[in-house]
């Protein structure tokens, strides 16, 4: 089975989670207690599934397995959009023929690709899930806590914990799960989240970190239409604020030259936005001294409702404009 996977990333703080948990019940849902999921992830040794862009796992719930893989997609901000193929199977073994021909590059063998993969990394977490109701819109809500392991969980390498909130779009609008992610942000403790558990398994098996913040180019092209700019910066914001909250300082310098952009962004426009004023808010916060603020500010701030609502407002400013 194929479909295009719409879903919005928000890492959670574990505090937070009982106020959005009771916020969720307060919509019209069906709810799936906590089910365990284990799911192994596979590769070759040299990469070739990553230098597709394609992700390929099977997962294994309650006794039953599917095999699943995902294909090159687009990321805005934590909005994530990839085509994803899931086939059923009866026991966790590959079989990289079940899915459509038209997936693979020209010319690949199939039966030498599946030779080659091994198991790279896997997850083992428990999912909460609603099916809400939200607009015009059914959206999947899941709650995932548990950890990434570099290897198999019983290899004693590498971990990383999983915590964080998903929205995935079953039928309607996409503006709706902005909407309700907006609706959940009411209290602080929720952040965009542009890396899956793929891609942190990645950065993991990799030992890739943020050591440096990526280099931010001296000047926008401001004559680019906004369909392109809004999601440069916004995509800017996202690897300066990983940096930031990794320990690096020059992440913070790079938020400030983000904000300052998305703000003369806001100013060209014809009419005064009202994001312009939550924008120079949160430069403002950023300004503050560390120390009068506290050691965990980069993370106060970035877990903060102002930061999250202001960035959800300038993805739903992106998805209005024409394509």
């Amino acid at each position: 089975m194929s479909s295009v996977e719409i879903e919005l990333k928000l890492s959670v703080k574990p505090d937070a989670i009982p106020a959005v948990r009771q916020q969720l019940f307060q919509f019209p849902h069906d709810y799936t207690s906590p089910q365990h999921l284990t799911n192994i992830y596979f590769e070759t040794p040299d990469n070739q599934l990553r230098r597709w862009d394609m992700g390929l796992r099977i997962r294994g719930f309650d006794g039953h397995y599917e095999m699943t893989i995902k294909t090159a997609g687009k990321v805005i901000g934590g909005l994530h959009q990839r085509p994803e193929f899931n086939i059923p199977l009866y026991q966790p073994k590959l079989d990289l023929t079940l899915f459509p021909d038209y997936i693979w590059p020209e010319n690949t063998d199939l039966a030498y690709l599946q030779a080659q993969l091994a198991e790279l990394f896997s997850t083992d977490f428990n999912r909460e899930k609603w099916l809400v109701t939200y607009g015009e819109s059914e959206i999947e809500v899941v709650l995932d806590q548990g950890t990434i392991f570099s290897g198999n969980k019983d290899s004693g390498d590498q971990t990383s914990p999983i915590c964080e909130f998903e929205l995935e779009l079953k039928n309607g609008n996409i503006i709706d799960i902005l909407s309700l992610a907006n609706k959940l942000a009411s209290q602080n403790g929720l952040r965009l989240a542009n890396k899956s558990k793929a891609a942190r398994g990645y950065a993991l098996v990799h030992g890739l970190s943020h050591k440096t913040s990526p280099k931010l180019p001296k000047e926008l092209e401001w004559q680019q239409p906004l369909s392109v700019l809004l999601p440069e910066i916004l995509a800017q914001w996202q690897e300066q604020e990983e940096g930031w909250l990794a320990g690096l300082p020059e992440g913070k310098t790079g938020l400030a030259q983000v904000l300052q952009w998305m703000i003369e962004l806001t100013k060209r426009q014809t009419e005064r936005l009202p994001i312009l004023d939550l924008l120079l808010e949160l430069k403002a916060a950023l300004s503050m001294n560390n120390a009068e603020a506290g050691t965990l500010y980069s993370e106060t701030l970035c877990y903060s409702t102002s930061w999250l609502q202001c960035k959800l407002a300038l993805m739903q400013w992106l998805l209005a404009q024409p394509r």
